[in-house]
């Protein structure tokens, strides 16, 4: 059986990335996997990258509430994140996490041949929502194709996590049938993911 860290960035906790994030965990459950549950916005956790921050690495230190959240990402091997993609990005909150939480050395760190990925064993499923029609994009000429690569490659795949499910679903906010697919989506994937 797996440990699973499930990660909810949402403000509304009723919200479809929430009723997501709750089939998802049912799912995993029933399954027999361990489920540790972050709803970043109901945290006590400042996602704001500081100098406190910068003070602590200086003098070799850990944050305590950075050291919190690592350890829980050690006891992970799945990672789930649920989330509205937001002007083309995942939300502050989220980003202002992982600048705090997925600190050289511990993620990741770099030696005379380059990367060292240090969450290698890992793997993630990633689930998001659009408010907006995908043809608002074509008509922006936004690449949909690459969206997601600040999530998968410039965070995820670059500390080790092998990203296995992404599931996108666009206008959510703009047609009613949109929602009832996202969440029939996001339970397939989470079927084959765990």
């Amino acid at each position: 059986m797996a440990n699973v860290l499930l990660c909810l960035t949402h403000p509304n906790p009723d919200s479809l990335n929430g009723a997501a994030a709750k089939s998802i965990k049912e799912i995993a459950e029933k399954k027999g996997h361990q489920v540790r549950f972050k709803d970043l916005y109901r945290m006590d956790f400042d996602s704001i990258l500081g100098m406190k921050d910068f003070t602590a690495w200086g003098k070799g230190e850990v944050p305590a509430d950075v050291k919190a959240e690592q350890k829980d990402f050690d006891w992970a091997d799945k990672l789930v994140f649920l989330y509205p993609i937001w002007w083309n990005e995942r939300p502050a909150k989220l980003k202002g996490y992982f600048d705090r939480v997925l600190t050289k050395p511990w993620a990741w760190d770099m030696n005379e041949k380059g990367l060292v990925q240090n969450m290698t064993g890992k793997s993630a499923m990633v689930a998001v929502t659009y408010g907006s029609p995908d043809g608002l994009y074509d008509f922006l000429t936004i690449d949909q194709n690459h969206i997601m690569d600040n999530m998968k490659k410039g965070t995820l795949r670059f500390c080790g996590v092998d990203v296995q499910e992404i599931v996108e679903t666009y206008g959510v906010l703009a047609e009613e049938s949109k929602p009832d697919a996202h969440l029939t989506a996001v339970k397939e994937a989470a079927e084959r993911f765990f």
